[in-house]
């Protein structure tokens, strides 16, 4: 079936159809979902709410998988079934979340087979934990653990990539300068600018940790703590929420302007008859 659907090729008579298969791997998603909705996130997240959603892969992206990857057995593949995992939440929190997620499903999170950082190494701008399950005789389930900084990237760039082109998503650029030049702010952005954020937040997360400890003497702190910046944590906590709020209301616009290019593009494809 893999190698008929990487061709376009009709499927044999007597294979599984891939409504059926399909069925399977929603159904081993949607498993996997439950499974971590049941857990108790508040000892983690506090009062953040984690948001989960699972889905198979569509015909269209699993071809295109297959034919980036000519080797690449059909069985082999992680990602057919899906689970995303966003929540605001902090670096280090997110470490936690994926090691919860491994250790649940009996996975090592020490394995960099199993827990895969985006984040170091990020896929054109594309930034996440992942968390690779492999069930015998059951499948593979890739758990996508995102903030919702990298959520909210990932949403915008998927949102650019039916419009400029599935490309942009694998290192493609598209042919246009002013479009070429917008994938490439996207991606310098999420490398530099969100990545310099979410590490200012997990900074402020920890100081805010190590007062919290001291002062209910889990730690010994031989004099108040004090930042080198001179800023207070308060103002710190302020600053950068301010930034993720204006970051975040930009990419609505951005948004918005990619659905009007695309609806232009659409027109010129399809002129009115």
């Amino acid at each position: 079936m893999g190698e008929n659907i990487r061709s376009g090729a009709a499927l044999n008579s007597g294979d599984p159809t891939y409504e059926e298969v399909m069925l399977w791997y929603n159904d081993l998603a949607t498993w996997v979902q439950s499974e971590i909705e049941l857990l108790d996130w508040q000892p983690l997240l506090q009062d953040a709410r984690p948001s989960l959603v699972s889905r198979p892969k569509t015909i269209d992206t699993l071809r295109q998988k297959l034919q980036r990857h000519p080797t690449l057995d059909i069985g082999s593949v992680q990602d057919i079934a899906g689970v995303r995992f966003e929540a605001e939440m902090t670096l280090d929190q997110q470490d936690a979340v994926a090691k919860a997620v491994a250790l649940h499903f009996d996975h090592d999170p020490d394995d960099p087979a199993c827990v895969r950082d985006l984040r170091a190494a990020p896929h054109s701008g594309y930034r996440a934990v992942h968390v690779w399950l492999r069930f015998e005789k059951r499948g593979r389930v890739e758990v996508q653990i995102r903030t919702h900084v990298q959520g909210a990237w990932a949403n915008l760039f998927e949102r650019a990539a039916d419009v400029l082109g599935r490309d942009i998503r694998y290192g493609g650029k598209p042919e246009g300068v002013a479009e070429r030049r917008f994938v490439e702010d996207m991606i310098r952005l999420s490398e530099r600018g969100l990545t310099a954020l979410e590490r200012a937040r997990n900074q402020v997360a920890r100081e805010q940790l190590m007062i919290d400890d001291g002062a209910r003497g889990i730690v010994s702190m031989q004099q108040p703590f004090e930042r080198r910046d001179g800023v207070t944590i308060p103002q710190a906590w302020s600053s950068i929420r301010a930034t993720e709020v204006r970051v975040l209301e930009e990419f609505e616009k951005i948004k918005v302007g990619l659905v009007s290019h695309g609806d232009e593009t659409e027109g010129d494809r399809c002129p009115a008859t």
